[in-house]
């Protein structure tokens, strides 16, 4: 990560869920692969998957060609792997992807510059690549595949080939065929000191995976070594006759790792406290080494509970607009008009981001209102101060896009008013992700009343909401901090 160092931004948005509505379960074929299964990459362009014993299940194949190097789970549970070019650099350079039945869902991302191998996905479903020659530039991708940044980094020999993400989410670990383990900051766009002042032993640094005591286990061709928090070298694990140690990948209890080899197609388990070999194997394919390997992680859902029971009747509105930030940072402006009855047509919602994006509610499928005790709205007096809403309507001005939200009321000023939104296009691809977050300008105000004439009076409404039309660039009656004139139409 040279000191001139380039991030070229294209579209900016990270894909996680909002609400369990999002979440289906996910059933495994025999022949795909499941949690605990090892999944071993094959210069020959295929995945084995195997059980935790190293018996073989079965084998992953598609259509990419060019040897199969990095392999990571994507958030949604599917199997991404990196090819590279084939020998006539004719086929490969591109990033295969697996559902958990085995079936190929099509290639990841493109425009590779070449030969894309590590593979490390963070917790918010953000993919970084790196890439082994060319410009051995890091890629970063949303979880659909879009490009968001690519990244230069200072490198030894051979680009920035394999990499690990700290548990930060920000300090990138990375190898170049040299000596050293170099990091870099993915948040600051910074590059950082290598991890070791000494050069590495063993030969050529290449895969990595960091430990959960912030040490690297490397593999260095003719060993592999752990390292310390502070770059000190504080073991070396050795087989026999073995040369070519490329894959590594740390169990989760971190007491052992699995380390595969390019050149014999062995694969060890070696318990990390003693260095003894607890299990290997053989890939039993002529001619072919062993590259990237992964243990193919439980799923792990993240999800706000669930609220409790909607009042009966679904009564009160609320109104507001303002602006928020995406997960990615990306600015978000809204503004509304929601009723808390289902059956009330008068539903009204503008989200609007990045450059001219832009959703239009059009029906509410599903509403909630209901009284958090741990927010405290103040006036005027409302049954409610937290609205979950679902519903269909126009990503820019297409149909069939949804949504799914989380507003909430919590008084004076504003920016205590808490937001959470997930919004699809009409092909189930997230297009804006909000993790719960509050507002930075603007107001969400909770009323008893729905808006009708005949509640008017009912609604303690002293010019909290306005007409709540919005215009969708966080302005409600023009000022986007929710201060109508307090008329209820």
């Amino acid at each position: 990560m040279n000191s001139n160092s380039r991030w070229k931004l294209a579209s900016t948005y990270f894909e996680l869920a909002l609400t369990p509505l999002l979440f289906t379960s996910i059933s495994y074929a025999s022949t795909g692969f499941q949690p605990g299964n090892l999944l071993v990459a094959l210069t020959n362009g295929v995945v084995q998957v195997r059980a935790s014993d190293g018996t073989l299940l079965s084998t992953l194949t598609g259509p990419v060609q060019g040897q199969a190097k990095g392999v990571a789970i994507d958030s949604d549970g599917n199997l991404l792997v990196s090819h590279w070019r084939t020998a006539d650099l004719t086929a490969g350079n591109a990033v295969a992807k697996f559902g958990p039945d085995g079936s190929f869902l099509g290639t990841f991302g493109s425009g590779y510059n070449c030969d894309p191998s590590g593979i490390v996905v963070d917790s918010k479903g953000i993919v970084f690549v790196g890439q082994a020659a060319c410009s051995g530039d890091i890629v970063k991708l949303s979880s659909s595949g879009n490009t968001l940044e690519t990244f230069d980094p200072a490198i030894e020999v051979g680009g920035a080939r394999w990499i690990d993400l700290a548990a930060d989410g920000c300090t990138l670990y990375y190898t170049s065929v040299g000596q050293f383990i170099h990091r870099g900051d993915v948040c600051t766009v910074t590059q950082l000191a290598n991890l070791n002042s000494v050069p590495l032993s063993g030969g050529a640094a290449l895969g990595l995976r960091i430990t959960p005591d912030g040490g690297v286990i490397v593999a260095a061709q003719n060993d592999v070594e752990r390292l310390d928090a502070s770059g000190q070298v504080v073991a070396t694990y050795h087989a026999a006759g073995e040369t070519g140690f490329v894959g590594i990948f740390v169990v989760e209890d971190g007491k052992s790792f699995w380390a595969s080899s390019y050149i014999t197609g062995n694969v060890y388990r070696f318990d990390i406290a003693t260095g003894q070999i607890l299990m290997s194997f053989n890939i039993g394919v002529a001619n072919t080494g062993a590259k990237g390997i992964i243990v193919v992680p439980n799923q792990k859902t993240t999800t706000p509970p669930p609220p409790p029971p909607q009042p009966t009747p679904g009564k009160g509105r609320m109104t507001g607009g303002g602006n928020f930030k995406a997960a990615d940072g990306t600015i978000v402006h809204h503004g509304f008009e929601l009723r808390c009855d289902i059956r009330d047509r008068r539903q009204s919602l503008e989200v609007n981001w990045d450059k001219g994006q832009h959703f239009h509610l059009e029906d509410v499928t599903a509403v909630q209102c209901y009284d958090d005790p741990a927010i405290n709205p103040g006036h005027p007096r409302a049954p409610f101060d937290t609205m979950v809403l679902s519903g269909t309507g126009k990503y820019d001005g297409k149909n069939g896009a949804t949504i799914q939200l989380l507003f909430s009321d919590a008084g004076e000023p504003g920016t205590h008013d808490a937001v959470q939104m997930v919004i699809k296009d009409d092909k189930g691809n997230i297009v804006l992700n909000v993790p719960l977050t509050t507002l930075i300008s603007g107001n969400q105000q909770a009323h008893q009343g729905t808006g009708k004439k005949s509640d008017e009076d009912n609604d303690d409404d002293k010019g909290g909401g306005g007409k709540g039309k919005g215009d969708g660039k966080g302005n409600e009656n023009g000022n986007g901090n929710g201060k109508g004139k307090g008329k209820d139409d």
